[in-house]
């Protein structure tokens, strides 16, 4: 039985189902992401934020598909990273893929909400000359609930992702 450790991508591993795979994932995200913005509970929009970041004064609907492009640019590696994962833990079951996902999710959330407003802070144009709100702590500048949201919308990454990737590899 090989280490839970080793990471080995050997065997049935698909580098095109886990694109697709991270692509709807990503997908999935945003849905959680835009639902919290509806509902009032982050005023953090994803995509305008990315988009703004390459290009800062870019129109809403340039900013929004720069924005999208990225995402699911960032979708598609980061289902590569879940599809490897989720191997070097014998993933052998649409179940084993769910629970490792959200574990994944969750790992993962808990780092981008930590780390993302340092690079916001230190990367984005629009942050640094003060057009858009500073992220603060955890992301709690763009609303109490970011945080809970940034976590919960990885963790359905997580989940979609790793359901999808097993289902379509085994």
């Amino acid at each position: 039985m090989p280490s839970v450790l080793a990471a080995t991508l050997a065997g049935n591993y698909s580098a095109g189902s886990a694109i697709i795979a991270g692509i709807i994932g990503a997908l999935a995200m945003l849905m959680v992401i835009y639902g919290g913005l509806a509902m009032g509970m982050t005023r953090m929009n994803l995509l305008k934020t990315l988009g703004t970041m390459v290009m800062p004064g870019a129109p809403d609907n340039t900013a929004y598909g720069i924005g999208l492009m990225m995402h699911l640019m960032m979708g598609a590696v980061f289902g590569l990273v879940h599809a490897g994962i989720l191997h070097a833990f014998d993933a052998t079951s649409v179940g084993a893929g769910l629970g490792l996902g959200i574990l994944i999710g969750l790992v993962h959330g808990a780092i981008v909400t930590g780390v993302m407003p340092m690079m916001l802070t230190m990367g984005h144009p629009l942050v640094k000359n003060g057009t858009m709100d500073q992220p603060g702590t955890m992301m709690t500048g763009y609303g109490q609930m970011t945080p809970m949201g940034m976590v919960m919308a990885h963790v359905v990454f997580g989940l979609v992702t790793g359901a999808i990737y097993v289902a379509l590899v085994i």
